[in-house]
């Protein structure tokens, strides 16, 4: 499937002036000075419609053949409004498809859905993106921290998709890392996902090393980033993923700092982080972060957005296509 098919819709989508260049610190509106990241980064991109408030139809792997026109014009949008690096979730389940649920049953994808990843893929390294981050999602019976007890032939069928998927994505063409479990690090009593992450971080390291891997992202929460320790041993990762948003406790510039200091205490000094999700182009978060990072000295490679606005007008996911990036390209990001 070549790209230039694809695109003739495309002229009417852009959303944003194209933008090129790493951009310098930056200074907010507040005066305070920040810092960018050292990496253009972009969106998490899982859907390519929403209906009110419904996106289940229309995940952009499940349901790639069904809209590659589409696709392929939001790609490009997203691309001319200065966004070089894209996340793709995998959400997979022992089931019936919804438009976005992939079927593992047996620990592999369908024929036709190994297709539409592989097209996605190629659309993406066509459209001049940079890098792309997979992230897998066990979902349904097959998402371990609902599990009452140890489960091994999900365990075994969530790590075979890893296992069957990882050819697809090495062999596209483009740099990429992947997810191993999307927020997987536990909090605090949930022992099935400790020992799933474990496991699961032992096998594939085993198998491929850890250089195209970021473990498991992790939601900057103190309770979970403490226990990151207990999941990698003495074998962490390169690189370190965090999603950040806001809650009653920390705004993004608390938890970003409060997981500096533990990530300091655990003595993780030198891996530089990626920010794996954030609220959809929002000036207050890009405010936060870009001051934590100048203030924390901590290296950041890049920074994605995810397709929910701090407004939080739908569950989970507000927007979609996620094509503005303009807030974050301000801040260097």
């Amino acid at each position: 499937m070549r790209r230039r098919n694809l695109l003739k819709a495309v002229a009417g989508l852009g959303a944003g002036a194209a933008l090129a260049g790493a951009l310098p610190a930056t200074t907010s509106a507040a005066g305070v000075r920040g810092a960018g990241t050292t990496s253009r980064g972009g969106s998490n991109y899982a859907w390519y419609r929403l209906d009110g408030c419904d996106r289940e139809p229309y995940g952009v792997v499940n349901s790639f053949h069904k809209a590659p026109e589409t696709i392929a014009g939001q790609l490009q949008a997203m691309y001319d409004a200065g966004q070089r690096r894209l996340r793709i979730p995998l959400f997979h389940r022992r089931g019936p498809e919804s438009g976005t649920l992939l079927d593992s049953t047996g620990g592999d994808l369908s024929a036709q859905n190994r297709k539409n990843l592989t097209d996605l893929l190629t659309l993406v390294r066509e459209t001049r993106f940079e890098e792309v981050q997979i992230s897998f999602i066990p979902s349904g019976g097959n998402t371990p921290f609902e599990w009452p007890q140890w489960n091994p032939g999900l365990y075994e069928e969530n790590r075979s998709i890893v296992h069957n998927i990882r050819p697809l994505i090495a062999d596209a063409g483009i740099h990429y890392r992947i997810d191993l479990y999307n927020e997987a690090i536990p909090t605090v009593g949930q022992e099935v996902l400790l020992r799933y992450a474990r496991e699961l971080w032992a096998d594939y390291t085993s198998a491929y090393g850890k250089n195209d891997t970021i473990g498991f992202s992790t939601i900057a929460n103190p309770d979970r980033v403490r226990r990151i320790p207990e999941v990698y041993g003495t074998n962490p990762p390169h690189l370190f993923d965090f999603h950040f948003y806001f809650n009653e406790q920390f705004d993004e510039y608390g938890k970003f700092m409060e997981t500096h200091r533990i990530m300091n205490e655990h003595g993780y000094l030198g891996q530089g982080w990626t920010i794996g999700e954030m609220h959809y182009n929002d000036p207050v978060a890009a405010d936060q972060l870009s001051r934590a990072i100048a203030d924390s000295g901590r290296r950041v490679y890049y920074a994605l957005q995810w397709p929910w606005t701090r407004d939080k007008r739908c569950e989970h996911v507000d927007v979609t296509p996620p094509i503005d990036f303009d807030r974050y390209l301000a801040v260097g990001f």
